[in-house]
């Protein structure tokens, strides 16, 4: 597997958002860790996301990302088009990529959140396997 750069740590990162969005940041990082056993958790400053990545061989595919603003935060799908939603949360009609928007102090339920975080992770390694 090619070796990442270093990067800013998550926590330092986190630290010019409010208490709330960091929170909610930090909910949401302990799902998508919870949903794949390594999940690779990356900084894209310019991005001013926070990324995933999952190993798939010797290699690894971006399956989604984090965005805290000052009061929401997004987490995105980089497949999200292929997900199934049967709660109607993933919002934007573009051709690949789907997020749900989590106001200042509301986070899905976690039946809703992980069944959308496993099929990506699983839509993800499909697609990097199949190429």
């Amino acid at each position: 597997m090619k070796r990442m750069k270093p990067t800013l740590p998550v926590e330092k990162y986190l630290q010019r958002f409010p208490l709330n969005i960091r929170d909610i940041v930090n909910l949401l990082r302990s799902r998508m860790k919870e949903a794949e056993s390594g999940m690779i958790e990356r900084v894209y400053p310019g991005w001013n996301v926070i990324g995933y990545r999952v190993s798939v061989q010797r290699s690894s595919v971006y399956i989604g990302f984090i965005a805290p603003y000052e009061n929401r935060v997004v987490i995105g799908f980089e497949y999200g088009m292929l997900l199934s939603d049967p709660h109607r949360v993933l919002e934007g009609s573009g051709k690949q990529v789907r997020w749900i928007t989590c106001p200042s102090k509301k986070v899905p339920k976690r039946s809703i959140l992980m069944p959308l975080i496993l099929e990506a992770v699983s839509i993800a390694k499909e697609r990097r396997n199949n190429r």
